[in-house]
């Protein structure tokens, strides 16, 4: 008979020496972002990183209040929006160029009817319609020669008032001519011609010259008459004849 032995117990309990513990590191709240509104776009995108790491790091509670920034956010973004659409709309349009300004009266632009006064501090002149004087000029004095070929001759009556300090002498202070619409001017004269300025003499303050001068023109030519005084430059008129 097989003596049964007892079979060893469990080794007696060793008293365990506790393991040092350390204080657990508190943990880490989870960072939120801090949105830069830079412009409208920006901020939208800043706000979409934002909401990324909010879900990714923490709860609901931080999740809900990255949502509450958001929202703030967009508001502002969107009032940004409408304020830089508000000045868009409020630029006043570039005006636009101003007409050229008409030329000056008396210029070959904008000539002076015949019969108006034109003067300076020494004349006051008046110019009388043209008119085509062949005849007048024949008669007048038989030397005098016909125009020559494709020309034919033109009276101009001149009425000219001295207004200067000193004295003056129309036929050689004043100087009419035809300005053809070719752009050559015409000055040559006639000839004797009846009741010429030439005849009139030295005048003084006040004193009147009325008289004709001729010019040789261009047959048919259209164009203006100018009078100009010593070397001032000329006046135009326009060329009405009879």
């Amino acid at each position: 008979m097989t003596d049964h032995l007892p079979q060893p117990g469990p080794p007696a309990s060793q008293p365990l020496t506790p393991a040092p513990q350390f204080p657990a590191p508190p943990a880490k709240k989870p960072k939120k972002s801090r949105p830069v509104l830079v412009g409208a776009i920006s901020g939208a995108v800043g706000l979409v990183i934002g909401i990324g790491i909010g879900g990714a790091g923490g709860g609901e509670t931080d999740s809900g209040k990255v949502t509450a920034t958001s929202s703030a956010a967009a508001t502002t973004s969107g009032t940004e929006e409408t304020t830089e659409q508000e000045t868009v709309d409020t630029v006043e349009p570039t005006p636009e160029p101003s007409a050229t300004p008409a030329a000056a009266e008396g210029t070959r632009a904008n000539p002076y009817a015949i019969g108006e006064t034109v003067g300076n501090d020494d004349w006051s002149v008046v110019l009388s319609a043209p008119r085509e004087a062949a005849a007048e000029v024949s008669a007048e004095n038989q030397f005098n020669s016909p125009p020559t070929a494709g020309f034919e001759f033109y009276i101009v009556p001149v009425s000219a008032t001295y207004t200067g300090a000193d004295t003056g002498t129309a036929w050689l202070d004043l100087r009419v001519a035809f300005v053809g619409s070719d752009g050559v001017t015409y000055s040559d004269s006639c000839g004797v011609i009846p009741d010429s300025l030439n005849d009139v003499g030295e005048l003084y303050a006040g004193g009147i010259a009325v008289g004709n001068t001729c010019v040789a023109v261009p047959a048919g030519a259209d164009g203006l008459w100018t009078v100009s005084a010593g070397w001032s430059d000329p006046v135009f008129f326009t060329a009405a004849t009879t």
